[in-house]
């Protein structure tokens, strides 16, 4: 998908789907005209159709879509319209083909509709952000970048922000294809060689303020708009430094030792939640504590965290996730059992280089380590390690402790005893025990 700045003069947009010369040149030529033209076609229209380049150079914008049945490609049109252009007042159908398309996006441009447009708002960070916003609670500031070929666009995100700068996909997910930039000079070129993970098909970019800090996560089960379970954890580093050699995890915060940052990320959490629809069932929050104690809206998700976060939360709990939010959808409560130490946390352990396992931790020696709670392997030996971003996921272990502190070295020394070693090829393997502790 891309777009491209044109002619940017007037009040309204009107959106046309599908390339069709007549109708594009009555729009942009009309004596009495009041708004500028975006167009969306589709890839087999500039294959096919031989569009007029001086025509389509007049439109405002014009983003090309693999096809009108695809809804990732879609709303992430609709939510760059929102950021970039004035309010759309029309979209036009040019044929059938188009006409399940066309009218997606009069659902989610449409202003009366803000309900239509809660599930593009959990996927696509931008929209997600805008709303969150809006709801009074502080995000960090951003731009929407479509197009990271289009150098003008690229030099405005850059003005318009101050670095260092953060890129991302609008859809993307467990930090993939996510890299930091120093200085706004390199934007253009970070930003253009951005690898996406397979089944990101929108293809467009947001960038947004670096915002120095710690960096928490929020897991909550819901029922009736309340939380019927609500566990704050800090990363043990940014989730971006991992792949570098930093730990990879994170430590419950105790609610008796933080009373009340859970409560002012409680209230954050209530306060944004109708602008996205979150009411029943499972969330998960990131979000920046600035170093004057600003909280900061990262992003959320309407499902639990991945990675080893709910086989921590589990201990945490003494009861799966899965089987409180089971309980949660059938009777509004839930019970929590409770955790075996005062404080738990969550590893994952990764190989040091691309190859193929040969070994894994073993479950002798695992039981042995003190303060060893629970462990998963994603991956068994004989599997190839790619290790192809921070969310590549090959070995969990959940540890307790009876402070915070403690805890942290735990975690350090776990981190120091238990390694996945992978070699060129695969010889005689070990560590095939069970993939998960009884």
């Amino acid at each position: 998908m891309n777009a491209g700045r044109r002619d940017r003069t007037r009040d309204r947009t009107i959106v046309v789907c599908k390339y069709q010369p007549e109708l594009l040149a009555a729009l942009l030529d009309h004596e009495a005209r009041t708004a500028d033209v975006c167009l969306v076609i589709e890839r087999s229209d500039v294959l096919y159709e031989s569009p007029d380049p001086a025509l389509l150079g007049r439109c405002r914008k014009v983003y090309t879509v693999s096809g009108f049945d695809s809804l990732a490609e879609l709303s992430a049109v609709a939510v760059d319209l929102r950021q970039t252009c004035p309010p759309v007042v029309q979209v036009h159908n040019q044929d059938e083909r188009s006409q399940f398309g066309s009218g997606y996006l009069r659902l989610l441009l449409d202003p009366s509709a803000p309900g239509a447009r809660h599930h593009v708002a959990l996927r696509d960070k931008r929209l997600m952000k805008e709303l969150v916003g809006e709801a009074g609670v502080a995000v960090t500031r951003f731009r929407s970048l479509a197009d990271p070929q289009d150098a003008d666009a690229v030099a405005a995100v850059a003005r318009e922000l101050a670095a260092p700068l953060i890129v991302k996909p609008v859809a993307g997910y467990g930090a993939s294809a996510t890299e930091k930039v120093e200085c706004g000079e390199e934007l253009g070129a970070v930003a253009a060689g951005l690898k996406f993970e397979v089944g990101q098909r929108a293809g467009q970019l947001m960038v947004e303020e670096f915002v120095p800090g710690e960096e928490l996560a929020v897991d909550a089960i819901w029922s009736g708009g309340e939380p019927l379970t609500f566990v704050v954890h800090r990363y043990l580093y940014p989730r971006m430094q991992v792949l570098g050699g930093a730990l990879d995890g994170s430590l419950i915060l105790a609610p008796g030792e933080h009373p009340g940052l859970y409560a002012r990320i409680k209230d954050m959490h209530k306060r944004f939640n109708p602008a996205l629809g979150i009411h029943d069932g499972p969330s998960h929050l990131e979000v920046f504590v600035r170093e004057d104690g600003e909280l900061v809206f990262s992003e959320v998700a309407a499902r639990p965290g991945g990675g080893w976060i709910q086989l921590m939360i589990g201990a945490y709990h003494g009861r799966s996730t899965s089987g409180l939010i089971a309980e949660a959808a059938h009777t509004g409560s839930v019970t929590l059992p409770g955790a075996p130490w005062p404080h738990i946390g969550g590893l994952h352990i990764r190989p040091s280089a691309p190859g193929v396992i040969v070994s894994m931790p073993d479950d002798d020696e695992l039981a042995a380590f003190p303060g060893a709670v629970d462990w998963h392997r994603r991956r068994e030996a004989g599997d190839r390690a790619r290790i192809s971003g921070p969310s590549d996921w090959y070995f969990h272990l959940v540890l307790g402790a009876d402070t915070e502190e403690g805890l942290f070295e735990t975690c350090e020394r776990a981190a120091r005893t238990f390694t996945v070693e992978t070699a060129e090829s695969a010889p005689p393997v070990r560590g095939r025990a069970v993939a998960r502790r009884a």
